[in-house]
């Protein structure tokens, strides 16, 4: 685990933010005059009115960033190992007390999360990992999305639109990802529900955690539009896509459900693990038909879950789950991974430790998203308040994990000092898609003061 002494803790921020060598900075700088210029302003201002938080407020979008040459072969096979790594942990979870006892889970779900379930629900099909870039040219990882990330559905159109601006300006940018095709996220979709049914999907519902009938989501930040724009992807591949709230499921026999008396096979799901903790009592049918395999979802419910949850870094960091993993993978992964733990299952001599020193550490809660739940050391001023972040840890058995370094933007001139990260997401363990969050703060996120980047590689 990181030292505490005071050569780690007290580094300036002004040594903590190089750049990232991984990016071509030469035409980062061009992109960036461009995004400030009048064409560049027009680009944003058409894309910041799609990605929106709760409240309402845009997402502003800043200027793309374009990888180094040699640095997308290194990320996927990274992202490739990692998933393999992520599934395992997913696929022995269920009969593994180990796992059970790290990973936390709120009690609403833990008992199904046990259970016996069809074998596709512990594949992970989309994923996205946060990684923080660092100085010598390495990435950390920060965090796993298994959750279907709504900024998917956003990302693909921003990254076209600033792709046919950069070039009509000249500039020669990598081969597309898969993720700018504008059907991706119905394709995708349909692949992978015909390679896991055999059957390529005719409807499709599209489950989302608002109906109107209580508050919207609070905090989380969503793509204006994202049902809207689904549904029209999914009508141009000829399949017939509905919204509706799990709840609207009726079930139809021991692992089947319909919508307004019609059969439902495939569906997309969009909802927050905790949300959803809120309403498990309420579905019990779209529950049943997703674990009994009567119900196709992406990522079903104990890969969603458990997946998702921080905790995973515990796992992936700790040499005692060894066993779950594949040797190549983990020496591959392994470097990428910090220092992370269950806070509840450390001894009192690391607890203590990391009591001492809130420089060297963060804390998470396991399920949180959108920049809730976390506690970074070094934003803590005051001792009590870090001493009660982690009693509040111990109890609920949060991730604590060593801080880690950021690199540095120069792309918004004015803007100080951007820390950003880099998110790489993927569909069965193939990098597909690559975005960026920058902002003033330690957490990037842009469900708080982030800026949103689509990344070419």
């Amino acid at each position: 685990m990181p030292e505490s002494d005071d050569s780690g803790a007290g580094r300036a921020l002004a040594q903590e933010v190089p750049h990232w060598p991984g990016f071509d900075h030469d035409i980062g700088g061009r992109i960036a005059a461009l995004a400030g210029s009048g064409v560049g302003k027009e680009v944003r201002a058409e894309l910041n009115g799609l990605l929106v938080k709760a409240d309402g407020t845009s997402v502003p979008t800043g200027p793309p960033a374009v990888l180094v040459p040699g640095a997308l072969s290194r990320l996927t096979a990274l992202v490739a190992a990692y998933h393999r790594m992520i599934e395992a942990i997913v696929s022995a979870y269920s009969h593994d007390r180990r796992l059970q006892e790290t990973l936390s889970m709120p009690d609403e779900l833990t008992p199904w999360l046990r259970a016996p379930a069809h074998p596709r629900d512990a594949r992970v099909h989309l994923m996205r990992v946060d990684v923080l870039p660092q100085a010598d040219g390495t990435v950390r990882v920060l965090e796993t999305n298994a959750n279907c990330p709504t900024s998917f559905v956003f990302s693909g159109m921003a990254a076209r639109a600033w792709r046919r601006v950069l070039e009509q300006h000249g500039e020669k940018l990598p081969e597309p990802l898969p993720w700018e095709r504008e059907q991706w996220m119905a394709e995708w979709f349909l692949r992978v529900a015909e390679q896991e049914t055999g059957e390529r999907p005719a409807f499709v519902t599209l489950l989302k955690e608002w109906d109107g009938t209580q508050s919207p989501p609070t905090g989380d930040t969503l793509c204006a539009a994202e049902f809207d724009i689904l549904q029209r992807l999914f009508g141009d591949l000829g399949v017939e896509a509905q919204a509706a709230h799990p709840r609207d499921l009726e079930q139809r026999s021991l692992t089947g459900v319909t919508l307004g008396g019609r059969p439902v096979r495939h569906a997309y799901l969009g909802f927050g693990v905790r949300a959803f903790s809120r309403i498990r009592a309420e579905v019990e049918p779209f529950v049943e038909a997703v674990r009994g395999g009567g119900l196709f979802v992406p990522n079903g419910l104990l890969s969603r879950w458990v997946g998702d949850n921080k905790l995973c870094l515990a796992v992936l960091s700790d040499p005692a789950f060894g066993d779950l993993f594949d040797e190549r993978d983990v020496d591959l992964v392994g470097p990428a991974i910090p220092w992370s733990r269950n806070l509840a299952r450390c001894p009192d001599e690391v607890v203590e430790r990391i009591r001492r020193d809130p420089a060297g550490y963060v804390l998470k809660r396991p399920l949180d998203a959108c920049g809730r739940g976390v506690v970074i050391g070094r934003e803590v001023h005051d001792g009590a308040e870090w001493n009660a972040a982690v009693a509040l840890a111990c109890r609920e058995g949060w991730l604590v994990q060593e801080y880690c370094t950021s690199t540095q933007l120069d792309c918004e001139p004015g803007s100080g000092t951007l820390r950003h990260d880099l998110s790489l997401g993927a569909i069965n363990g193939v990098l597909s898609a690559a975005t960026m969050r920058s902002s003033t703060e330690y957490r990037t996120n842009v469900a708080r003061t982030g800026s949103f980047h689509v990344v070419f590689a």
